[in-house]
């Protein structure tokens, strides 16, 4: 029987004589040639060597006194500590940890020599440049551009300095807004404000006692209409009015009614013809006349033997004479500026009446003028302001008729809304804007669809019917077409 190893191949024979077997044949580019090699020997002996070369040298190389020392000196002898009298001394600090792992802990040289790095100042440029312009320097001449410098530097030093810095947003207001400029705004208490403390104190208390009352601007307290909150209606509009003034009421109303129905006539007139309806066929002929016009020109024979425009002449240079000519007339042309100027003056100077009329003229005219607007001023306190987009709207007025008219309050026709009263009274005041309900309507596409019983037969037009002696051929012929 034969067997055989992985680290020496034997035969053993029947005879039981050991002979070593020849070494077998490997082929190397075969994966089972492959082969995991252990080198663990040989990196810790490169890691060795690359250690002593950080150290220095190789531990045989060294001189045995920078290995091993002699310990001659006797250790000293300490009592033995019966109790603790002091607590331990705290580790002295050493180097930090972030320092002292940017230090070199190697030794061996940079192979690079001329390693790129940043240059001072003192290594640049030309050495000879710079030890000549040391020289110069130490007898007093100093190039011009660094003077400029020195000078630049110099003036925003000084701007940066008198430059105000940015003021922050404020965001404690500890004195009156509406005021002079430092005015407090303890307004409130007057015990509290009088007595001999600091000013945060006196705002502590008022705050707390919520008596403290913060300024106002004057404009919060102007009113911007003159209206009252409840007018007083129009006499004719009682329940028992006289003759008078429930006349008076309707004229008013009847004034107001046929004034609209004015404007809305004007309306229809001025958009009369554009709601006009124009038939198709005279609208397509309108069209076809208006892209057809000016084609009929087109067909004129066009003139060829046309004279070309003549050509502007170059105009030419003005000649020595004519530049000075033309400067003499202009110098003529000044003076007699400055001499009409000059006249005027003085013929000023002789009406010196009349100027004084015209001022006072028109210190009256102005006077007039500031009048005019105060008068206007005052009229539009009586009016509704312009606060939006939309215009105020009077309500209309309310008016019973004669018929209407039952001289007792249980049997009266009521007229208006109270609410729509008071809500127009407030948009007449300024108080609120005059605006408009906006209704959101949502417009849903109609969705059209074709019934099968109303959908025509195969073989049939829309709008035909079939004959009634072949009614039964055709729904056969369709059935069929169907299938």
């Amino acid at each position: 029987m034969a067997t055989s190893t992985l680290g020496s191949a034997w035969l053993v024979n029947e005879n039981s004589k050991i002979t070593k077997n020849k070494p077998k044949r490997i082929v190397k580019h075969k994966k089972k040639a492959w082969r995991v090699t252990n080198v663990e020997d040989v990196e810790r002996y490169l890691e060795s060597k690359r250690l002593e070369e950080r150290l220095g040298a190789p531990f045989e190389e060294r001189p045995s006194d920078s290995l091993f020392v002699v310990d001659t000196e006797a250790a000293p002898t300490q009592p033995v500590k019966t109790q603790p009298t002091k607590k331990r001394k705290l580790k002295e600090i050493g180097p930090l940890k972030c320092y002292s792992i940017l230090t070199p802990s190697s030794a061996v040289m940079d192979p690079i020599k001329k390693r790129n790095r940043v240059r001072l100042p003192q290594e640049r440029g030309d050495p000879l440049l710079r030890k000549i312009m040391e020289e110069n320097r130490a007898k007093g001449k100093i190039q011009k551009k660094f003077l400029q410098s020195m000078e630049h530097h110099q003036k925003n030093v000084e701007f940066y300095a008198k430059k105000k810095k940015p003021e922050k947003l404020r965001s404690t207001f500890d004195f009156d807004l509406w005021g002079e400029k430092g005015d407090s705004i303890m307004i409130g208490d007057k015990h509290v404000a009088a007595l001999d403390l600091s000013d945060e104190l006196k705002k502590y208390t008022l705050e707390k006692t919520g008596k403290r009352v913060y300024s106002r601007p004057p404009t919060m307290f102007a009113k911007t209409t003159k209206l009252q909150a409840v007018e007083a209606p129009h006499p004719g509009s009682s329940y028992n009015p006289t003759f008078q003034d429930h006349q008076e009421l309707l004229k008013t109303a009847c004034e107001l009614e046929a004034k609209e129905l004015k404007e809305e006539a004007k309306t229809r007139r001025r958009l009369g013809p554009m709601l006009i309806k124009i038939p198709l066929e005279k609208k397509e002929a309108n069209w076809m006349a208006e892209m057809s016009q000016g084609l009929a020109d087109d067909d004129e024979p066009v003139a060829e033997n046309q004279e070309d425009a003549p050509c502007a002449r170059p105009t030419k240079p003005k000649t020595r004479k004519q530049k000075l000519k033309a400067k003499v007339l202009r110098m003529k042309e000044i003076r007699r500026k400055k001499l009409k100027e000059l006249k005027k003056r003085m013929m000023e100077l002789e009406r010196l009446r009349s100027i004084r009329r015209e001022i006072r003229k028109e210190e009256e005219q102005h006077n007039k003028r500031l009048e005019q607007r105060q008068k206007e001023k005052e009229e539009k306190m009586y009016k509704p302001a312009i606060l939006g987009r939309y215009k105020y709207e009077p309500p209309p007025i309310e008016v019973n008729l004669s018929d209407e008219i039952t001289g007792s309050l249980r049997s009266l026709k009521t007229e208006g809304h109270v609410l729509i009263d008071r809500y127009k009274s407030l948009q007449r005041r300024n108080i609120i804007e005059p605006r408009i309900r906006h209704r959101v309507v949502l417009k849903y596409k109609h969705k059209v669809f074709k019934k099968r019983s109303h959908e025509p037969l195969p073989g049939l037009k829309v709008g035909e019917r079939p004959e009634p002696s072949s009614s039964k051929s055709n729904i056969d012929k369709g059935l069929i077409a169907i299938e």
